[in-house]
C-alpha cells in the first residue's frame, strides 16, 4: 500500500488503517496535522481532488485502501469520510460508537509551531514537567534548526501522538553524542490531561523502543519526580527499573522533591 502513494500521505494512510469510526470529519488543519505536511493547493481549490480515484495521482489510496470514501467536502474547511462496511475488532466496546483513532509519527519541521504550543498547554496544567509555563524560551526557528541537526545525528527525535488530527502527546528521545554512550538515550514523555488514561503514554513508549532499537540504542533512561505516580506506574509496567534517587533535586512551591532515575535495557 505505502509503495503506491507519495511518502507525505503515508501517515494519513496509517490513520485510516486504525480508524474505527463509520464516519469521520476532519478539518484541513487536522488532516495536515496527521500528515505533518501541507495539503497541495489543489486540495484547497478543487472538490474533484478529493473525489478522484484514478491514476496518475494516488493520494486517495490513503483512505480508499482502508475502506473509506469521501462523502462531503467543504473547501478549505473540512472533509467527511465514510466507510462502506463496519470494521470488526475485539478491541472496541459495543457502547463506543465513535472511538478515537490516533497515530504516532516522528516530528516534521512543519510541526514546530504546533509542538511548542502543545508543550505550553501541558506546562499550564501540570507540575510534573521540568519547565514552567512560558519558561521554555524555544522559538519555531530554533526548533527547526535543532530538528535538522538531529537528523544528522540520527539518534534524537520527537515522536508525536495525533488523535483525530489533534496533538495529544509527545515523547522526546535524546541520544548521546559521545561514542562510548551512543547506545544510550534519555526520554521525556508528556500527554495532555484530557487524553490521559487512554493508553497513549504506553503506545508512545512502545514507539520509542521500536525507534531506538532501529538505531542501535539499547538503553533508555527517564527521570521522574517522586510524586508523579502515574508516570512511575507506567514506566514500571513497561519494564523500567529504578536505579537511584536524587535527593531534593526539584524545588516546587518552596518544597523540595526527590527525583527517581529509571532505565530499561532493550
Amino acid at each position: 500500500m505505502t509503495k503506491k502513494m507519495e511518502k507525505k500521505y503515508i501517515p494519513l494512510a496509517n490513520y485510516f488503517e486504525v480508524a474505527l469510526q463509520q464516519e469521520i470529519t476532519l478539518s484541513f488543519s487536522e488532516l495536515e496535522n496527521i500528515m505533518g505536511q501541507a495539503l497541495p493547493n489543489a486540495a484547497y481549490l478543487n472538490r474533484s481532488w478529493w473525489k478522484k480515484t484514478k491514476p496518475p495521482l494516488s493520494h486517495y489510496l490513503s483512505w480508499t485502501n482502508a475502506g473509506y470514501y469521501v462523502i462531503d467536502v467543504k473547501l478549505g474547511t473540512s472533509v467527511t469520510f465514510a466507510r462502506t462496511q463496519m470494521k470488526t475488532t475485539s478491541n472496541i466496546s459495543k457502547n463506543d460508537d465513535n472511538p478515537p483513532a490516533y497515530i504516532i509519527r516522528a516530528i516534521e519541521a512543519s510541526d514546530a509551531r504546533s509542538f511548542i504550543h502543545l508543550q505550553e498547554e501541558i506546562f499550564q496544567k501540570t507540575d510534573f514537567m521540568y519547565n514552567m509555563e512560558n519558561e521554555l524560551d524555544l522559538t519555531v526557528q530554533q526548533l527547526r534548526k535543532d530538528l535538522g541537526y538531529w537528523k544528522q545525528l540520527k539518534n534524537r527525535t520527537i515522536l508525536l501522538c495525533i488523535l483525530n488530527g489533534i496533538f495529544a502527546g509527545y515523547a522526546v528521545v535524546h541520544g548521546y553524542k559521545h561514542s562510548k554512550a551512543k547506545h544510550v538515550a534519555s526520554v521525556r514523555l508528556a500527554v495532555k490531561e484530557e487524553y490521559q488514561r487512554q493508553g497513549i503514554g504506553s503506545e508512545l513508549m512502545k514507539a520509542v523502543e521500536r525507534w531506538s532499537i532501529q538505531r542501535d540504542i539499547l538503553r533508555i533512561e527517564a527521570s521522574v519526580m517522586e510524586h508523579n505516580d502515574g508516570a512511575l506506574n507506567l514506566f514500571k509496567k513497561l519494564g523500567f527499573q529504578q536505579e537511584g534517587i536524587r535527593q531534593n533535586a526539584i524545588k516546587l512551591n518552596d518544597t523540595f522533591i526527590n527525583e527517581y532515575s529509571l532505565s530499561k535495557i532493550l
